[in-house]
């Protein structure tokens, strides 16, 4: 697969969480969500990414499922990943991921026992996302946080970041409240990452941006949201 290509989808969902104050967090909500993704040079692609309630008993624990895909007519990508809630911790258990690139491509997995230090991209997006409205590093005269998770080859990987914005976002798929945060390698600072969570809805990304050298590289838009039917609530036009 092209790495600008590889790049930008693996950007989606990227990440894990450092230096958070201690607050009562969301709770989860099950949802499908589609986007549109625009690639400086190739084809626009779709994603889906579908947050899933795998069950909550005594041997497994109150277990969750994030899964994104993203696929053009040459090309495709997925990620799974599979965590634990234990209160406001989040337990990363299991990690695969496929690329295609006209036919060719790689698989990878990570188990239980690789994922105990530090967690994998999926179970990271959706934690960063849980605790971004509430994160301590939200001005730059505060340093920034930093972040460490595992890539898909369970190679460690080390990003700052900041919060930037808590404003509503509007989307194809509607008006929702978001918080935005700009992330960046330190050894790459002409390279930002800016993701757009809800903020009430742990996990669901709104947009995506990628900008480098001042100049924007990749876009990533919600199209169509689906929550699920017992804890449904409509977007809004006026962020609530």
């Amino acid at each position: 697969m092209s790495l600008n290509y590889r790049q930008a989808f693996k950007a989606t969902a990227a990440l894990a969480l450092a230096c958070w104050t201690s607050l009562a967090l969301a709770a989860p909500t099950p949802f499908t969500a589609h986007y549109r993704l625009d690639i400086s040079g190739w084809p626009d692609a779709t994603i889906t990414h579908q947050l899933s309630h795998l069950g909550n008993d005594l041997q497994t624990g109150d277990v969750w499922e994030s899964d994104m895909r993203a696929s053009i007519k040459v090309a495709s990508g997925e990620e799974r990943g599979r965590f634990q809630l234990d209160g406001d911790r989040v337990q990363a258990l299991d990690y695969t991921s496929a690329y295609s690139l006209v036919g060719i491509g790689d698989d990878y997995h990570l188990d239980r026992s690789q994922l105990q230090a530090l967690p994998d991209r999926q179970t990271a997006l959706f934690d960063l996302s849980r605790k971004a409205p509430d994160a301590r590093c939200a001005s730059t005269q505060v340093s920034p946080c930093q972040l460490d998770y595992q890539n898909h080859k369970g190679k460690t990987e080390m990003l700052y970041y900041r919060v930037v914005d808590r404003s509503d976002i509007e989307t194809p798929a509607g008006t929702f409240p978001g918080v935005t945060v700009d992330t960046w390698d330190p050894d790459k600072q002409g390279r930002h990452l800016y993701f757009t969570f809800h903020r009430e809805i742990p996990g669901l990304l709104l947009k995506m941006r990628y900008v480098r050298d001042d100049e924007e590289r990749s876009h990533l838009t919600l199209t169509d949201l689906t929550l699920a039917p017992s804890s449904a609530a409509p977007a809004s036009t006026n962020g609530g």
